[in-house]
């Protein structure tokens, strides 16, 4: 199996205010895809565990497009692995519509084997000859991207951590990053543009009853850093965001009549 490809039909909880598919629901169908293909390949969770093993993801970037997603609609995400290093496995994706074949996002991301025991990385030589490697369809340059340092402070938010943020490893859920970066971003904001690209470091696990703290940045016109750091001064993850005016808005009657 060189690639998988899996649909889901898009809730509305997966939507946002302008009715278009989330970044946040982008991040969850790419790693629930990641998660089935790796099962099939035997490399899922519950086959490493056994060798004391598990899968960590530290990097994702997303190329959003302004394709309309509906309430509904049948969305198919293909993933493969476009490179292996001794450390790193990386992988591509592209979610489209499934009925039309239009590009709803693409990007790519990277993955680490880490030692339940020792909670440092292991080498990836153990998965390697299972999965295949697909070079010539590498999304975007594997180079890890470096976050601007400059750039005003906009606006601070506070954020305990509760039960709802946390997955079934007890810490705070990949996808709630996101979410809690959101927690800075003005309504008036979200409701006029839409997001076109971004760049998630996952830096440090954050657990319940912990107070971020979420610091927007602006680096640029409508480009943004999001740094979340937890109380003891340590970055838990940061997001780069660029984003678009919204130019084709999105009824509430257009989403109802496409159900």
């Amino acid at each position: 199996m060189d690639r998988y490809s899996h649909q889901y039909t898009v809730t509305c909880q997966d939507m946002n205010k302008d009715y278009r598919l989330s970044p946040a629901a982008v991040l969850l169908y790419f790693q629930e895809s990641f998660a089935r293909y790796m099962g099939c390949l035997h490399l899922a969770a519950f086959d490493l565990v056994k060798e004391r093993q598990m899968w960590i993801i530290t990097e994702m970037c997303a190329e959003m497009t302004e394709a309309d997603t509906f309430w509904g609609d049948d969305i198919e995400v293909t993933i493969w692995v476009s490179e292996i290093t001794p450390l790193r496995v990386y992988a591509d994706y592209r979610v489209t519509n499934a009925d039309s074949g239009v590009l709803i996002a693409k990007g790519t991301s990277c993955w680490n084997l880490m030692n339940a025991d020792t909670r440092k990385l292991d080498f990836t030589h153990s998965v390697a000859p299972k999965i295949t490697i697909l070079p010539e369809m590498m999304t975007e340059s594997h180079k890890k991207i470096r976050f601007p340092k400059e750039g005003a402070v906009l606006k601070q938010v506070n954020h305990k951590v509760n039960q709802l943020d946390l997955d079934f490893n007890g810490h705070v859920n990949n996808r709630s990053y996101i979410s809690i970066a959101m927690l800075t971003v003005p309504d008036e904001f979200l409701l006029t543009h839409r997001t076109s690209r971004f760049v998630i470091h996952w830096l440090r696990e954050s657990y319940l009853d912990e107070t971020l703290t979420c610091t927007l940045r602006q680096i640029a016109e409508n480009t943004y850093v999001h740094q979340i750091t937890r109380e003891n001064g340590e970055i838990s993850a940061e997001i780069f965001s660029e984003w678009k005016p919204l130019t084709n808005n999105v009824e509430v009657s257009d989403v109802a009549k496409r159900r």
